[in-house]
């Protein structure tokens, strides 16, 4: 059933309103995605969407194709909601918003523990690994980035940014639903359980003793370990890899974005599969 929606105080704005906060996500299980493309992603997936909401504008354009990626039944079972422009803008968070909004439940989004286990990382699955990413749209370009170069899980710190925060969404590009994530709070210690495994683990960082990532030769079953944008990798962290590896870059340049290092490292680990 398609609803009209003209109030701004109405329920169902003000609970679609609520999910730019973390708090408020995190009480709802939910999150919002803004977008033809994620919606369309977001049909593709597994993950349960609750909620669409279109901009009153442009319903005659979205709501077929809304019901043509969802499914008739599964159309029918999610709330669709038309927006007058007045509502409209007071949940979206787009300079040129394209007038749909997706709403998805997540009861089991990422895994969080303490630290993995051998167990829970096959040898055949690609893994990288954050610590303390806090900048969303870095984090979702590095996401971006592993989903296209064959990464499977990814390996969060605590203090990584959070998945659902919408910069990190919308700059993922959808990646959300390629990959699984680990929230982990002792990395240090994961790192030794995959270095049990056979994998090579290398910190992704300039300093004493690091290497040159061509003359690493990595392959998909190494693990980088990609640092915060302003202070890098924890000394603690950066001492339980098997060592640290660096790109060369023009002497005039001090560092590279932590997204743009993760996309040069991921392809010449790729590389190797090709």
């Amino acid at each position: 059933m398609v609803s009209f929606i003209s109030s701004r105080s109405n329920p169902q704005v003000m609970r679609l309103a609520s999910l730019q906060e973390k708090k408020y996500r995190e009480r709802l299980s939910s999150f919002a995605l803004e977008g033809v493309k994620l919606f369309e992603e977001a049909a593709l997936s597994p993950m349960e969407i609750t909620d669409v909401f279109l901009l009153e504008d442009k319903k005659d354009m979205l709501l077929p194709l809304v019901e043509e990626k969802l499914g008739k039944a599964r159309f029918e079972k999610t709330g669709i909601f038309v927006l007058s422009s007045h509502c409209f803008e007071k949940i979206s968070t787009e300079k040129a918003p394209q007038g749909i909004i997706t709403v998805i439940k997540h009861l089991d989004f990422f895994q969080s523990c303490i630290k993995i286990n051998k167990e829970s990382i096959l040898r055949e699955e690609a893994v990288l690994a954050l610590d303390a990413v806090r900048d969303p749209g870095n984090l979702g370009a590095v996401l971006r980035s592993a989903a296209a170069f064959s990464i499977h899980t990814v390996l969060l710190s605590s203090d990584t940014a959070d998945l659902t925060n919408p910069k990190t969404l919308r700059s993922a590009m959808g990646a959300i639903f390629k990959l699984r994530f680990v929230r982990v709070e002792d990395l240090k210690g994961s790192i030794g359980v995959l270095r049990e495994t056979g994998r090579r683990v290398f910190a992704a960082e300039l300093r004493q003793g690091a290497r040159p990532l061509l003359e690493v030769a990595p392959t998909l079953s190494d693990v980088f370990v990609i640092g915060n944008e302003g202070h890098g990798i924890d000394k603690e962290v950066s001492g339980a890899c098997d060592g640290s590896v660096y790109i060369p870059i023009s002497e005039n340049t001090e560092s590279l974005n932590a997204s743009v290092a993760a996309s040069i490292l991921l392809w010449e680990q790729h590389k190797s599969a090709l």
